[in-house]
């Protein structure tokens, strides 16, 4: 199998010395491949976090790229890593779920990636497991002939979906950015579905803010709001946000991954 480039998704933070022996061991199993790394400075064991910012971010490289995300607790290591392709990608993370995070539930076909062994110490599975298969599934034609037969026991998430009800989008919040800028699950594609062609909509907040607890129509950016104003807009990712011009839109609407949000719609 040929990869294009490979990006790194993980917890292990800038201070120690994880990342950079991952990425210099994958240095002389891919030497002709770009490494890419997404992020290092996900929360500690935060798959959800981990899922949101991969997903976000893997189709702006280019297709059949390798990304390898590793963050995970204890608790799932004897259920070790899996490979899988989805929208012409490849991927490799820990059986914990984050899998079907990423993909948002869609079928694919997961393979367990074996235990490779290693001279090295068994604490860094991402290493010491993982490295030496990708070697192998390098060489293989199709995941197939290099990890066998696809997985039948994986570890999913369930997976909250935007729904409709009496012209109400009920959604919810899925990541609070580093600016405090809050994403939702409502896609572009989504809420132009959702509305027709003479329909009017606001977006009902959580809490009032400055008198208000609506906001209603679009922005392009949090910047065309005045100073102080909630702005909704549509990001590079093509998710629904919420920002505050020069504010930090979480803590003062008072809003956090997993909140609720609804868009009403009416006719005018």
């Amino acid at each position: 199998m040929e990869f294009s480039c490979i990006s790194l998704t993980t917890d292990y933070g800038s201070s120690d010395a994880f990342a950079a022996v991952l990425k210099a061991q994958l240095s002389y199993v891919f030497p002709h491949l770009t490494i890419s790394e997404v992020s290092h400075n996900i929360r500690k064991y935060d798959t959800r976090q981990a899922a949101h910012v991969l997903r976000s971010s893997f189709r702006f490289f280019p297709p059949s790229s390798l990304h390898l995300l590793d963050v995970s607790s204890s608790s799932y290591a004897a259920r070790g890593h899996l490979f899988f392709a989805f929208e012409g990608h490849f991927f490799v993370v820990p059986d914990n779920g984050v899998a079907s995070l990423i993909t948002l539930g869609e079928p694919v076909l997961y393979y367990r990636v074996p235990e490779g062994g290693s001279v090295h110490s068994g604490s860094f599975r991402m290493l010491t497991e993982v490295l030496p298969s990708l070697a192998g599934l390098r060489e293989a034609a199709e995941p197939r002939e290099a990890l066998g037969e696809p997985a039948s026991d994986v570890f999913l998430h369930l997976v909250f979906v935007p729904f409709e009800r009496d012209n109400i989008l009920q959604a919810q919040v899925v990541h609070v950015d580093g600016y405090e800028n809050i994403i939702t699950n409502i896609d572009r594609g989504l809420f132009k579905r959702f509305l027709g062609p003479q329909d009017a909509w606001q977006l009902l907040l959580k809490k009032s803010y400055n008198d208000a607890a609506t906001v209603r129509g679009l922005s392009n950016s949090v910047d065309d709001v005045e100073p102080g104003a909630v702005a909704c807009y549509f990001g590079f990712d093509n998710l629904m946000q919420l920002g505050i011009r020069c504010g930090k839109a979480s803590s003062l609407l008072g809003m956090k991954v997993d909140d609720e949000l609804f868009v009403e719609k009416w006719r005018v």
